[in-house]
């Protein structure tokens, strides 16, 4: 059975809340830098805290990168399957709240909109005669199959000679505009679980990035989308307002 994980900045996020209904007869758990000390104490709800997994601290002092939190995150979200016990995960990015009919094993879902050669260019270092998967699966969600990601950074490692996030973190080129090389983990799995096994199916899905400017329930939203997300630190000017509404009324996908 499926296992849910909710990696938030917030541990008392609104998201959480509409999760922990949605996945009720799920185990789930938090994982975010001060989960022990969240709000919700549902039976089904185990809590982690990040440094429990992979210390920020530590890390920061062993690997350089340009943004550092940003990959800090990432890197996160694979050792959160690692090390928790089951074989099939939905990971949830803590803004976002997802339709649990996306809990569906050998499935990756994607996005109508193009990807960005950054991704690419890092995943073709590591596997230069792999087909790239033209599909965009950053989509603040991602089913992953513990066997398959172990497979993927056990091959990055062989090569390497090096830990898996050393290995990346070396190729990693955020600053150089005419040869960048980012790390999604979502994009990175994805093209390798693609590239490998063919009875994985791609489901397309639609996404609203900016729920918080919508005057909405829930539930009504995930009539409409598969994915919502509260992106409450972002600009909230009036252009911004209309244009989410009007998007929303005709359900077109956001963000």
């Amino acid at each position: 059975m499926f296992k849910i994980i909710i990696i938030s900045k917030d541990e008392n996020s609104e998201s959480i809340k509409h999760n922990l209904i949605l996945y009720e007869g799920y185990d789930i758990f938090l994982i975010s830098p001060n989960a022990s000390n969240t709000k919700f104490n549902n039976s089904n709800l185990t809590k982690i805290n990040d440094k429990d997994l992979l210390s920020f601290e530590k890390l920061k002092k062993k690997i350089e990168v340009e943004r550092f939190g940003w990959d800090f995150q990432q890197f996160l979200k694979y050792e959160r399957v690692l090390k928790i016990d089951g074989q099939e995960f939905l990971i949830i990015d803590g803004d976002s709240v997802v339709d649990p009919s996306l809990a569906v094993t050998k499935t990756l879902c994607s996005i109508n909109k193009p990807i960005n050669n950054a991704y690419s260019n890092l995943y073709k270092k590591f596997f230069p005669n792999d087909k790239i998967i033209q599909e965009c699966f950053i989509t603040n969600q991602m089913v992953f199959n513990k066997s398959i990601l172990k497979e993927l950074l056990n091959n990055i490692e062989s090569q390497s000679g090096t830990d898996w996030i050393t290995a990346i973190s070396k190729k990693i080129n955020e600053t150089d505009k005419k040869n960048l090389s980012w790390f999604s983990e979502y994009q990175m799995y994805a093209n390798y679980t693609l590239n490998r096994y063919q009875d994985i199916s791609i489901k397309p899905v639609r996404v609203f990035r900016r729920f918080e400017l919508i005057n909405d329930t829930v539930e009504n939203g995930l009539k409409k989308y598969n994915i919502l997300a509260y992106e409450a630190f972002h600009k909230k000017d009036f252009l911004r307002k209309s244009r989410a509404k009007l998007f929303y009324v005709f359900g077109v996908n956001l963000g």
